[in-house]
């Protein structure tokens, strides 16, 4: 027993208004048809269908590329399904799926149950409940108020072992498969889907979908979101100049590393691979290896960024504290954000850089040293400083 899919996309864009055929209507910047094809991929048919209008072949074909094939659809729903049905040649036990091209916002795991129920049954839709109060009306006024208790609106998918939509599709034409099965008295079973299913058929659909698709897209965002911290500390050395942030502040003694000492800029590069999962400085840029000896530690900060940028990742903001007795930090913090924010790529308001003291507590108090924490973002690439 094979699983089939046959999408649906003949339709015209008249009622969107549109002289363009439905499923080639931009939504969210891409043709309706290429998300329809997205949210079915998981599916995993062993063939897939389109049917497409005849004078719109090409165009639907780069949009499916190698994931099916391309067939010319008719001028009713029942034609372009038959066309569809003939293309992939079902066995009598085959299940295949139909699906409009016009609900772009299908849950694969609901077209799973269908599916299931369609190779248990023979025959299953997909429908969601009535949720308004129906009324029976005549040249506009109402007759009677309909129990809405056992009514369903039918949905896509709808599923069926190939013999009987074969069946099916020879009794005649209908707005659907299930009510060609009705016609020959085969049961069809019902699957409750969300009402996202919906099918785009107005302006409205459309804005209602694009509107859905950007909150999917903040919703992806933020489960990318990551949040690194880095510390750092080094003791002070004298005869070498002191860095922070990759700014060099007039002291009398630098801080001690087999690098630069900038603790404040290893803080920063810990921060960024720690939020994107790829270990430590120490990992990246072992102090053992000679190359480091004296490197200017924004070298540190770029390449972590580009290792983030390569996982998808970008800087959103920084907040850093410096724990230092001495110097004082407030005189160089505007240099040192400034500075950090151009190694990040970030504007200056998405970067915090703060001094503290220890009151004369630890190594810090006694001024034998200084420390640095940072606490940063990692959001999607493109996404912006937050």
């Amino acid at each position: 027993m094979a699983r089939l899919l046959l999408i649906v996309a003949a339709g015209s864009g008249t009622r969107l208004g549109r002289a363009t055929p439905k499923a080639l209507v931009p939504l969210a910047n891409r043709p309706l048809l290429a998300w329809t094809l997205d949210a079915v991929s998981p599916v995993g048919a062993e063939r897939l269908v389109v049917a497409a209008p005849p004078d719109r072949l090409e165009e639907v074909r780069a949009i499916v590329g190698a994931r099916g094939r391309v067939v010319a659809g008719g001028e009713t729903r029942s034609a372009s399904v038959r066309a569809g049905v003939q293309a992939l040649a079902p066995a009598e036990d085959d299940v295949v799926g139909i699906h409009d091209a016009a609900r772009p916002l299908v849950s694969a795991a609901e077209f799973e149950i269908v599916l299931a129920a369609a190779e248990r049954v023979g025959a299953a839709i997909a429908a969601t409940p009535v949720v308004d109060t129906i009324k029976r009306v005549a040249e506009g006024r109402i007759l009677s108020t309909v129990d809405r208790g056992d009514l369903l609106c039918a949905a896509t998918p709808q599923a069926f072992r190939g013999g009987v939509l074969r069946r099916a599709l020879a009794a005649g034409d209908a707005t659907d498969e299930a009510a060609l099965c009705e016609a020959l008295g085969i049961p069809v079973e019902t699957v409750p889907v969300s009402r996202l299913s919906f099918k785009i058929t107005a302006p409205e659909d459309l804005e209602l979908a694009e509107a859905i698709l950007a909150g999917r897209g903040r919703e992806e965002e933020r489960s990318m979101t990551r949040v690194g911290i880095g510390f750092d500390a080094h003791p002070f050395a004298s005869g070498r100049p002191l860095r922070l942030g990759g700014v060099v502040i007039p002291h009398d003694a630098g801080l001690q590393g087999h690098s630069d000492g900038d603790a404040l800029l290893h803080a920063l590069t810990d921060a960024i691979l720690g939020a994107a999962a790829l270990g430590t400085i120490g990992d990246q840029f072992p102090p053992s290896d000679p190359k480091w000896k004296d490197a200017d530690s924004a070298v540190f900060v770029r390449r972590a960024r580009e290792l983030a940028a390569e996982r998808g990742l970008a800087v959103g903001n920084v907040d850093a504290v410096v724990i230092a007795e001495s110097p004082r930090i407030a005189p160089h913090a505007a240099a040192i954000r400034e500075r950090v924010a151009a190694l990040l790529g970030v504007e200056d308001g998405a970067v915090s850089v703060r001094g503290t003291s220890t009151n004369g507590l630890g190594f810090t108090g006694r001024k034998d040293g200084i420390a640095a924490v940072v606490v940063l973002l990692l959001v999607p690439a493109g996404s912006g400083a937050r």
